[in-house]
């Protein structure tokens, strides 16, 4: 099953944190992919560091050696229907999440993959979506 990294996750794995290192390597060559919101949030974060210093090379480096490590899952039509069906579904419930966090959410979905993340509540309450903490806590949103 296919890993989908989000920014919690993305930024863990550029940080080189341990327990995320361990989940990497316990997945097979092309089972770990991210997805454009996640580059997107990161790319966001790395434009807020003054240009030039040494923190944003570093940054900017760890990105782009994780990204040739890892697959872009890209956002397709049927990733389309599935945020327009996931929002539509958390705000009926009262229980809206940020939008690039549905949007993670389905494109994982459109292609059948868990979504690894920090931010299990925030997942969990997406019907039907797969995900887990990179140090083994799983979860699976409401039916």
């Amino acid at each position: 099953m296919t890993s989908v990294l989000d920014t919690t996750a993305f930024s863990a794995a550029m940080r080189e944190d341990s327990s995320i290192v361990d989940f990497l390597r316990s997945r097979r060559p092309g089972e770990i992919a991210t997805v454009p919101p996640v580059v997107a949030e990161i790319e966001y974060g790395i434009q807020r560091i003054d240009p030039g210093s040494r923190k944003r090379s570093l940054l900017e480096a760890a990105r782009d050696r994780l990204l040739t490590q890892i697959r872009l899952l890209a956002w397709t039509p049927e990733s389309s229907r599935r945020f327009g069906f996931v929002k539509a579904a958390l705000e009926s419930a009262g229980e809206l999440i940020d939008d690039f966090d549905i949007a993670i959410a389905a494109i994982a979905m459109a292609y059948g993959a868990e979504v690894v993340t920090a931010s299990l509540p925030h997942f969990r309450r997406v019907t039907g979506l797969m995900s887990r903490h990179w140090s083994g806590q799983e979860g699976r949103g409401s039916p």
